[in-house]
């Protein structure tokens, strides 16, 4: 059951606790194709707007084309990174919410995350954990 939700950009954005008082911590994050995703996601920006979108088409500027195994796996690999540089509680997990408009198949990369972050400092001791865009396949990184 939930707890407790943290502020947003906080240590913890969710603290469960179960029946016998055992506690799970959760930092979430998202994952971000392209500068501004994020901030589209949660409605602060029209960045990917239908008439935006259409407009980029229509100027064929290909500047937001995406590739799991290019920018979206660059991009996942510097968030990661940067979560592990941080201090957190113990029994945390680091959930990293795919954003994106395609539901990609972190199978395909998962061994690739984990030898980018294998030399790195875990502070989360209940794992990384990428969840699909769909929310129906968690990915275990760390």
């Amino acid at each position: 059951m939930i707890v407790k939700l943290g502020n947003s950009g906080g240590p913890i954005d969710v603290k469960c606790q179960n029946s016998k008082g055992d506690v799970l911590n959760l930092q979430i994050t998202m994952t971000e194709d392209r500068p501004g995703d994020i901030i589209a996601n949660l409605s602060r920006s029209d960045h990917l707007s239908l008439e935006i979108l259409s407009k980029d088409l229509d100027e064929g500027s290909g500047l937001r084309s995406s590739s799991l195994e290019g920018n979206v796996l660059d991009n996942v690999i510097t968030l990661i990174k940067k979560k592990l540089l941080d201090s957190y509680d113990p029994s945390t997990a680091l959930i990293v919410r795919d954003t994106s408009g395609v539901d990609w198949d972190w199978d395909c990369v998962i061994d690739k995350i984990k030898r980018e972050i294998a030399m790195k400092r875990n502070p989360f001791d209940k794992g990384i954990w990428i969840i699909n865009n769909a929310k129906t396949k968690l990915y275990r990184v760390g």
